[in-house]
């Protein structure tokens, strides 16, 4: 947060502060989760628990455009597919309901009755950008390594989701994929470090 606040440029610096700020709030919410002994406060952190399906999308579109180079892309697109992609989330969050479980090693962990609609909306975003990367490698001035991290990035959290859909977890929650793409998104912010040096 601290150094996307400083490098980043003015034109992507609010979304990424909102995207990294969904980041936080989630896995203080999975840390609630496991401390809190009242099962009533954990109702309030449905939303909160599953924003990965939301910031994961909205992080990718942050560095696939970073990753271009373009400079007759604008950025405030990718405002409005964050808005509607937020509204689809915010529908599917109010439209189940939830359901909890008491673990011994994790606590507290909550599910919703439409998570596989969840997990196939994130499916079907991810799957998208997997495409529109894929189609960015044959771009001039494109950063092809940044891209293909992503690529592959993307590819492991798809195979995570469906591994989790076919009802097999390591943990009660999907986090391999937050910190994949929080180590790419600090790769990004270096970027900018190392070409405002230059």
């Amino acid at each position: 947060m601290k150094k996307n606040l400083e490098v980043s440029p003015r034109k992507i610096k609010i979304y990424l502060t909102i995207v990294i700020t969904l980041f936080l709030l989630r896995h203080i919410a999975l840390f609630l989760l496991c401390v809190l002994e009242n099962s009533t406060t954990i109702y309030y952190l449905k939303s909160i628990i599953f924003l990965n399906h939301l910031s994961i999308p909205l992080m990718i579109f942050a560095m696939t455009y970073v990753y271009l180079r373009s400079e007759n892309l604008k950025f405030s697109g990718s405002y409005i597919i964050a808005i509607i992609t937020f509204g689809i989330y915010v529908f599917i969050m109010e439209t189940s309901k939830v359901t909890v479980q008491v673990s011994y090693l994790y606590g507290f962990i909550l599910g919703i009755d439409q998570e596989t609609i969840l997990f196939l909306f994130s499916l079907i975003l991810l799957g998208a950008l997997l495409i529109l990367n894929v189609l960015s490698l044959d771009k001039p001035f494109a950063n092809k390594k940044g891209i293909w991290f992503i690529i592959i990035s993307i590819l492991i959290v798809m195979i995570e989701d469906i591994i989790i859909l076919g009802g097999i977890k390591i943990f009660p929650y999907s986090v391999i994929g937050d910190l994949i793409f929080l180590v790419i998104m600090n790769f990004v912010l270096s970027s900018f470090k190392a070409h405002e040096r230059k």
